[in-house]
């Protein structure tokens, strides 16, 4: 059995992943005894988990990395959380079930009805909160946005933004990070809290529908003439609320902060805006708000000529892969202009496609279009640190501290 050393939550891979993953690529599929998982880091490997959904079965992928402690179970249980594997962590064919009346959300019709949302969201932002010359665009404009947009399309009250987004970070260290046991037990509680708060919901929209996705969610019924269960439509919306905004949050922050460290990409897209789009995919690939994801083999398989057990957790590197030289030329260097850019994994591949990628995508093309129309003299604040949360799974920045020229940039 091939062994690496390789801690994901050490304050050096955190900071910086990237050093690491091209080490790993040298051994692309290995044991690590430290995390219990074999670890596959080369791109093509991980297409290949990503797409044999019948070898590589998805049913862990949304289980807590560090077990829950017996207390915090029975803080779950006590609090009524009901959640079951419905969507991310169920293979087909049920798999198709659920995400046919979830993609509900995000055909391309209402993507492209959320753009004046969007758009109308981000210059109001920035006309309220960037106009001092300095800040965190982070706090400012990039942990709130996409909250704003998925409300919007739930139907939820962009009042209770604070509350979700706020226990969120908790939430997430939960799942993909290591909590002690206190922490375990306090977080679970909140879990629960929440939990009951999607339920809320569903409820409320069984009995008053509205034109929102939480009806349509609700009402539509499957193939087969059966609406999903309260329990199916809870955990959808646990899953949307918990993490649906998270991961774009990370992207418009990894965006900001790539493209400022590069600044001629960013004068780049200030005299044409039309790179934007390249420029998104590009960030998608270079530094993605979903480094990790995972897998559990059904059978025994070899990859890369390493044989895997059949229940074997599998970890996907998918931030190594999308700097796998074998399909990116050069891939440590920032390029706008990549012309293989989209071919990244970030949104996953496969039938477990992220659903909101569409979405994800149209925030950070409206965020860039307006803030470099709004502020092309932006910057980074010199000599800053950017701190990342110890978790497995996403990655973004908790700050990201910006300046411009207020009197140019009128």
């Amino acid at each position: 059995m091939s062994t690496t050393a390789f801690d994901p939550f050490g304050e050096t891979f955190l900071a910086d992943p990237y050093p690491e993953f091209a080490r790993l690529r040298s051994t692309p599929v290995f044991w690590s005894p430290v995390l219990r998982y074999w670890v596959v880091s080369r791109y093509a490997d991980c297409k290949r988990v990503l797409r044999e959904y019948s070898t590589f079965s998805a049913g862990n992928s949304l289980a807590p990395v560090t077990p829950p402690c017996a207390r915090a179970g029975a803080a779950l249980a006590d609090g009524g959380f009901r959640s079951i594997p419905t969507l991310t962590n169920v293979d087909p064919p049920a798999h198709g079930r659920t995400r046919r009346i979830a993609y509900l959300a995000f055909t391309p019709r209402r993507v492209a009805q959320m753009e004046g949302f969007v758009r109308d969201t981000v210059r109001r932002f920035i006309a309220d909160r960037l106009h001092e010359g300095r800040a965190d665009i982070v706090s400012a404009l990039t942990w709130e946005l996409p909250a704003r947009v998925i409300f919007q399309v739930l139907g939820v009250p962009a009042s209770d933004v604070a509350s979700v987004k706020t226990g969120t970070a908790n939430r997430l260290l939960f799942m993909y990070g290591r909590a002690d046991e206190d922490e375990q037990v306090e977080i679970a509680a909140g879990m629960a809290e929440f939990w009951r708060y999607c339920e809320a919901l569903a409820e409320d929209r069984r009995a008053h529908p509205r034109d929102d996705f939480t009806s349509d969610l609700v009402h539509t019924p499957d193939r087969d003439g059966h609406p999903l269960s309260q329990q199916e439509v809870a955990t959808i919306l646990f899953g949307l609320l918990f993490a649906g905004h998270e991961t774009t949050t990370n992207l418009l922050g990894h965006a900001v902060r790539r493209l400022l460290e590069h600044r001629e990409s960013w004068a780049a897209l200030c005299a044409d805006p039309t790179l934007i789009p390249g420029a998104v995919e590009e960030v998608l690939r270079f530094d993605s708000s979903v480094i990790h994801w995972r897998r559990r083999t059904t059978r025994p398989v070899t990859l890369s000529e390493v044989e895997l057990p059949a229940d074997a957790d599998v970890l996907v590197a998918i931030g190594a892969a999308n700097r796998d030289p074998e399909v990116f030329a050069d891939p440590d260097r920032f390029d706008i202009r990549r012309q293989e850019a989209s071919e990244h994994l970030s949104f996953g591949h496969g039938p477990h496609y992220c659903l909101g990628a569409q979405l994800a995508r149209l925030e950070a093309r409206v965020v860039l279009e307006e803030l470099t129309a709004a502020l092309p003299s932006l910057r980074l604040v010199p000599n800053q640190t950017f701190a990342f949360s110890p978790i497995i799974i996403f990655r973004g920045p908790a700050a990201v501290h910006v300046e411009w020229d207020p009197q140019r940039d009128g």
